[in-house]
């Protein structure tokens, strides 16, 4: 019923959008209100009115009810793990193991306890949303590992204030008014204090009654770290460990309350006797104290005696800290040169390894172990005399004889060579050598590649005279001259690696944190000295960023999704770099690397964070880029130089080269600039000889791109890159005085072409080719998931090669100028045609309803009588049979930036269309407003909504020149701006600037409004 009730007002509202427009004419400029981010503001906020239908959620307001039931707002630090505050007051997703557990749902629960009051006993959360009840994993047999049967709150109210969330509790049998507060540090240019393994619940309490009141708070939570454990002390509180815990690791949960009581151990027993008694415990407001015990403990309690004069307020914080710094994960295939061999030979299949056989023994030569392909390195047998006629041996592995080999060498030179069979069976190998009768010889058993099948596999090395000696059960006249069976090579010895070597890395992840601290105990002293100031800073950012009169959505969207950087999407290595999944399946990262052509549209970081924005241009130019100037989109985890042998993305590639002439406006560091410079060179001169060899100055050359697939011939989406990297590659050489005029020459080409073949008369289209080219036919050029079946090469004959979009009109399709808008670039193409291009995606793109549409792609992300923005349409016909992958579907974060350059166009309203329609997609109902999802959770282009801050207000900071800009699209306003060096309000009042910093400082020389430059006078800067 509840859903057919939404669906059905939901459409009525759609129908009846008209008279709400009305709603979205009031002005953009009203005052901040004094004391911003309060309820007062938020009450008097006249855009809390656009939501869906009466009582529903509004916009950037407060969730109850069923739009509380899918609320989960992610607490930790950038890069150090998380756990969720649900809308319920409840923890889950706990994600502290350097990898996402999106169901992981702790048995963790505070209470309350006041005494002499019927039904007073309570957990201190709202009812539990139903579709736990019934659905997920073990609900069938009742969940009995849930604390669900346990008295809740009548009624909760979640008000999210980013990184602060403020949960209101209700019940009539209480006397008390309960918020709980949960946070946890970020503040904009203190990367450090911001990537702390901590989170806070605050559970404030005010006696609403005429009486003294006498109670007992509780946090109770079994040992979610490892059931088979310990729990440890901890002052105030107590720390969960795992059995097979290293000193100093684990997590803690603790109270500043020196009059905390701890149960270390709750009862033991069989079926439910913990729950039981423990509850019992509450009800009665014992307080009980058990020490720690030697064995694993059920679960452990910390009471809080409460006392409450009428109207007596107390607050208990709970403070969660961890230190869980061990990891085996890796990403990527890392070139690991001199690696190959490591300490003792393989006992046999290695992880993620096809399953190896055919050796002889126990033990093998087998270069994939332990870390794959990436590994390099020779192995040199002890000098041979060749006194027998055969040596036999088994091979597998790689094919290719001038890098996965095994050789025979004498006086230094290759005589006999032998290669696996591209499978992981081992065969035999003979040689005759008679010819080499009586010489001294040596082996080398050799890995030199880093591409697929770059591994060799080798065993049971014999000299013989038996033709047909057995490998497996040697006669007595064989020697045998390495069975690799004594836990070391038998004598043979790495040499000088063939491959450049790599520094020496650590083969597996460790967060940031553990470079920080040593101990869990580090942790938690740092937090009690610094937990206040770090608040009050997390205050300083959340009051000026909803210090706004921005459309209350666009707040919202931006805001919700900045929880990204706390989600396990975001790791930080110990060296302090950045690195990202695209988003979090449900227990590991999904798509690795901090994919360039995915993080192009997050605009957040290079904004709050600038110094961990570019550690990802210095992994990409310093890197990931070979000699020859291609770029790998994906980077390894460890960070290190990883396997060039699959295309660069175009989009990806050249997005950086503005990325890099953004994060230098941002930050002033022209020398940081200047030392890439030469890499951004041959970045760029490498995009041109591949995609564009004939200089005319468009892609034509089949181009990968974010849509996993190659576009054959010149689009607008990648031409719209390609002319946007020129234009910062011009800008750069001027800045250093280096030559630009083949580059200009491109660009002037690149323009012309664009407006006039591209340019359909309303928006962008591709010319699609795929003749004539470098480049071999779409059957034979690599390409990812790209195969022409029998009925695939009809299509091929008739249309062209799969995955193009032609006369589609592309959301995407003209990205490379919003790029360029963000990076602080002028676009470069007509602004009449881009404006065009934008207008025309909202008319044709944008769907209120999708029952209609079909989607035989991945249908989650919007349908049924959800609204969005579709990624292609064809409305003037054209559409091809295989469309690009995902051409049918509603992919997060484009809505974002087609809304924010529809805003940077003065289309103020149809951005706002698109946002809303995306926003009531996540209003807690059936989605997580805390979470917009993609290829994954928490996916990274969602911070694409960033762009929609100067979108809308044309606001941007030039730390080069020290200018502040302001090109309003709405009006006088009052909005947020975060530099490299402060943060703090800024906006237009009676069309004057005024500039208020609350945090470091902002060194403003110049203003320019709208293109004019206005003098001091008049001028607010505080």
């Amino acid at each position: 019923m509840k859903d057919n009730f939404r669906a059905k007002s939901r459409r009525e509202f759609l129908k009846n959008s008209a008279a709400v427009g009305a709603l979205l004419t009031v002005p953009f400029g009203v005052e901040a209100n004094s004391g911003a981010g309060s309820e007062r503001q938020l009450a008097e906020d006249p855009y809390r009115t656009l939501n869906r239908q009466q009582g529903a959620h509004a916009f950037n307001g407060s969730y109850s009810g069923n739009y509380l039931d899918r609320i989960a707002f992610p607490i930790g630090g950038i890069g150090a793990g998380m756990f969720c505050m649900e809308g319920t007051g409840a923890i889950s997703h706990l994600s502290v193991n350097n990898r996402p557990e999106i169901y992981n749902e702790p048995y963790a629960f505070a209470a309350i306890s006041v005494k002499g009051v019927s039904n007073g006993a309570k957990v201190l959360e709202a009812p539990v949303p139903q579709w736990k009840l019934f659905g997920p994993g073990g609900t069938g047999n009742g969940s009995g590992d849930r604390s669900y049967g346990l008295p809740r709150f009548e009624k909760g109210s979640f008000l999210p204030r980013f990184p602060f969330a403020t949960l209101e509790l209700e019940d009539r049998d209480l006397p008390l008014k309960i918020k709980v507060v949960g946070w946890s540090p970020f503040i904009p240019g203190d990367e450090d204090n911001s990537s702390l393994p901590v989170g806070v619940l605050e559970y404030q309490f005010e006696n609403s009654s005429t009486k003294d009141i006498e109670a007992v708070f509780s946090y109770n939570a079994r040992n979610f770290i490892d059931g088979a454990g310990r729990i440890v002390e901890e002052k105030n509180g107590f720390r969960l460990v795992k059995a097979n815990n290293r000193n100093g690791t684990g997590f803690s949960i603790y109270v500043n309350q020196n009059d905390a009581v701890v149960d270390y151990c709750w009862f033991r027993g069989g079926w439910f006797d913990p729950q039981t008694i423990l509850w019992k415990h509450i009800q009665n407001a014992d307080m009980v104290s058990n020490p720690v015990v030697d064995d694993s403990a059920p679960g452990a309690s910390i009471y809080v005696p409460l006392k409450l004069g009428p109207g007596e307020q107390k607050t208990i914080a709970v403070n969660f800290s961890w230190y869980l710094p061990s990891s085996t994960l890796t990403a990527g295939t890392s070139v690991n040169a001199g690696s190959a061999f490591r300490e003792k030979p393989s006992d046999g299949t290695a992880s993620n390894q096809q399953k190896v056989s055919g050796y002889a023994g126990n033990q093998l030569v087998n270069t994939f172990d332990p870390l794959g392909d990436g590994q390099t390195g020779i192995l040199q047998s002890p000098t041979l005399t060749l006194d027998k006629r055969y040596l036999k041996f088994l091979v597998g592995g790689g094919t290719n004889p001038e890098k996965t080999a095994v050789r025979l060498l004498i006086d230094g030179k290759v005589t006999e060579m032998a290669t696996g069979n591209q499978t992981e069976n081992l065969v035999e190998k003979i040689w005759d050598l008679k010819k080499y009768e009586g010489e001294k010889a040596v082996i080398h058993i050799v890995d030199q590649s880093t591409g697929p099948w770059g591994h060799i596999l080798a065993d049971q090395f014999v000299l013989t005279d038996n033709v047909n000696e057995d490998l497996y059960n040697l006669s007595s006249q064989a020697k045998l001259i390495a069975g690799f069976e004594h836990g070391n090579y038998d004598g043979w010895k790495k040499i000088q690696d063939e491959v450049e070597t790599n520094e020496e890395i650590d083969p597996f992840y460790r967060p940031w944190y553990s470079g920080r601290f040593k101990s869990l105990d580090e942790v938690v002293e740092y937090w009690n000295h610094h937990a206040s100031t770090l608040r009050e800073k997390s205050e300083l950012f959340r009051d000026a960023f909803f210090n706004s009169t921005l459309p209350a959505e666009v707040i919202e969207a931006i805001a919700a999704n900045l929880t990204i950087l706390k989600s396990p999407t975001v790791l930080r290595q110990t060296d302090g770099k950045l690195w990202a999944w695209e988003g979090c399946s449900d227990n590991a990262g999904c798509c690795h690397g901090s994919c360039t052509h995915v993080w192009n549209y997050a605009q957040a970081i290079p904004h709050l964070f600038p110094v961990l924005e570019r550690s990802l241009r210095e992994t990409e130019f310093e890197i990931n880029q070979n000699k020859r100037g291609h770029q790998v989109f994906r980077a390894t985890l460890p960070i290190s130089r990883t396997v060039h042998d699959f295309h660069s993305a175009c989009d990806g590639q050249l997005g950086g080269i503005m990325k890099i002439y953004r994060d230098w406006r941002i930050s002033g560091e022209t020398s940081w600039m200047e030392k890439l410079y030469p890499r951004v060179k041959e970045s760029m001169d490498y995009c041109i000889e591949t995609w564009d060899p004939k200089h005319q100055g468009f892609l034509e050359e089949p181009h990968h791109n974010t849509y996993d697939i190659e576009f054959w011939g010149p689009d607008g989406m990648c031409t719209s890159f390609y002319l946007g990297a020129l234009t910062a590659f011009v800008e750069m050489s001027k800045a250093l005085d280096e030559p630009s005029g083949l580059y200009e020459t491109l660009l002037s080409k690149g323009k012309r072409y664009m407006e006039e073949e591209l340019f359909e008369g309303e928006y962008f289209i591709q010319n699609i080719k795929w003749t004539g080219l470098r480049t071999p036919d779409p059957v034979e050029a690599q390409s990812f998931h790209t195969q022409y079946s029998k009925e695939a090469l009809e299509i091929l004959r008739k249309e062209g090669p799969k995955y193009q979009y032609g006369t589609g009109c592309l959301s995407d399709g003209i990205l490379g100028m919003w790029m360029a808008a963000v990076c602080g670039l002028d676009e470069i193409v007509d602004n009449e045609k881009v404006k065009s291009h934008l207008i025309a995606v909202h008319q044709y793109n944008l769907k209120d309803d999708l029952t209609d549409h079909d989607n035989p792609q991945r249908p989650t992300y919007a349908c049924g009588d959800d609204g969005g923005l579709l990624l292609c349409t064809w409305p003037k016909g054209g559409k091809l049979s295989l469309p690009f992958v995902y051409s049918n579907e509603v992919w997060t974060g484009i809505e974002y930036q087609v809304a924010s350059h529809l805003m940077f166009k003065g289309e103020v309203e149809k951005g706002l269309d698109i946002v809303r329609e995306c926003r009531n997609r996540y209003d807690g109902v059936i989605r997580n407003p805390f979470d917009e999802y993609e290829c994954g959770h928490w996916y990274a282009r969602a911070m694409s909504s960033y762009g929609m801050l100067e979108g809308l207000t044309g606001v941007r900071y030039d730390a080069v020149n020290r200018t502040l800009l302001i090109d309003s699209r709405i009006g006088d306003f009052t909005g947020f701006l975060s530099t490299a060096s402060g943060f703090g309000n800024v906006g237009l009042k009676n069309g004057n600037p005024f500039l208020n910093v609350v945090y470091g400082k902002i060194n403003v020389e110049k203003i320019v409004v709208s293109g004019v430059e206005k003098s001091f006078v008049g001028a607010s800067f505080s």
